[in-house]
């Protein structure tokens, strides 16, 4: 068994994890060989050796940034990935009903599980698996970094309210599969999950195989607005609002007269413009066999 493992996976709780992960394997008489992750891309990395050594699985152990660099290196390859879902947000883990945070469970769908295909979003070389965010996302994404000890909807809902001085509306220009539009708006989230920032139904209706992006386009909305129907999102009834918009697509390109930073699973990579697609089944997941049917 090979393992990837990121040992500052929430908020630096992942090397105590990791430790618990040996344990655990050890009283089942298995012997894994684990690498663990020192600095950003390093799981990629890791990965590809692996991929090039013919090796049919892997084990994660992280959050969705470590899952999707894994998922960078090992797309359309048929890899099989088991996930251990240690991070802050864990929002691939929660989309696919998988364990989180809770990696004696999610060992046991590793272990007894089969694979699954999953849709994973291409962006100019770069995967992602749950989200791709643009505008007060971003700046969202780089508060939760900054924090040490908060992990999963505390964390999120605490760098929104940090974040709050830092809405602003942008013109953007936004072309579909089949429109365009040009909106003047505050965030766009392109959606492989249902899931975003450590439990917001973002979009409650999206699904991993169907080859679809949901996008949700949220316009030029107040703070106060945003702050006082941010719980809306947890539950998905935020879409009733009429400064959210909701969007499917198979691919999107996304034009700003100014730079926005691109954040892909709560990490930031580059710059606007965006030019996204979706891979239809290009990864293979480890999960129950409820989730095969």
């Amino acid at each position: 068994m090979k393992i990837i493992a990121n040992p500052r996976a929430g908020h630096k709780r992942g090397a105590r994890a990791i430790r618990e992960l040996l344990l655990l394997l050890e009283a089942k008489g298995i012997k894994p060989e684990l690498f663990e992750t020192r600095y950003p891309g390093h799981a990629t990395e890791l990965a590809q050796r692996l991929a090039e050594k013919g090796e049919p699985r892997i084990i994660v152990f992280g959050g969705d940034g470590t899952i999707s660099e894994v998922v960078n290196a090992t797309v359309n390859t048929g890899i099989e990935l088991g996930i251990i879902s240690v991070g802050t947000g864990n929002d691939l883990a929660r989309s696919l009903d998988l364990p989180y945070n809770q990696p004696e469970e999610a060992l046991e769908v590793v272990l007894t599980g089969g694979p699954i295909k999953i849709d994973v979003g291409w962006e100019q070389e770069r995967c992602f698996i749950s989200t791709l965010g643009l505008g007060f996302p971003a700046v969202i994404a780089q508060e939760v970094n900054k924090m040490k000890y908060l992990k999963g909807s505390p964390a999120f809902f605490i760098a929104t309210y940090k974040a709050i001085n830092h809405l602003r509306a942008t013109p953007v220009k936004i072309t579909l599969d089949d429109a365009t539009l040009t909106v003047n708006c505050t965030s766009v989230l392109i959606q492989n999950t249902r899931f975003c920032g450590g439990g917001l139904l973002m979009a409650p209706a999206a699904r991993m195989d169907d080859g679809l992006f949901d996008v949700v386009v949220v316009n030029d909305i107040g703070k106060v607005d945003l702050m006082l129907n941010f719980p809306k999102i947890y539950s998905g009834r935020h879409l009733e609002h009429p400064k959210f918009s909701l969007y499917r697509t198979r691919s999107i390109r996304i034009d700003t007269p100014i730079n926005l930073s691109k954040m892909f699973d709560g990490d930031i990579y580059g710059q606007t413009p965006v030019n996204a697609k979706v891979l239809r089944g290009a990864a293979t997941i480890i999960g129950p066999s409820i989730l095969r049917r």
